[in-house]
């Protein structure tokens, strides 16, 4: 997994590219460390270059729901297609998350 983020507008824009998968747990609470630092008026989370997602890797949302449920942040995910929506979906996240 590759991501970035970046501050824009009191919240964040933040691109997530690869695979999100068990390999990648030990990324997971750098990513919310560096969510912490940035605005919690809104995180919008781009997965147009996300390849695929495993159940681990979606606990990623998992604890970022809680963060951002926490602070009173709205969650948006942008472009999640194929394979990643339809585990996205599958898992209920659409109940949790506004998705465009």
């Amino acid at each position: 997994m590759q991501y970035t983020i970046k501050a824009v507008g009191g919240g964040a824009d933040i691109h997530l590219k690869g695979r999100l998968t068990f390999a990648e747990a030990g990324n997971f609470p750098k990513v919310l460390a560096e969510l912490d630092k940035v605005g919690k008026a809104h995180w919008d989370i781009r997965l147009g270059e996300l390849a695929f997602i495993d159940s681990t890797g979606m606990s990623l949302f998992v604890h970022i729901y809680d963060s951002a449920n926490a602070a009173g942040t709205k969650v948006v995910i942008h472009d999640a297609t194929g394979p990643v929506r339809e585990a996205l979906d599958r898992a209920a996240f659409q109940t949790l998350f506004e998705f465009r």
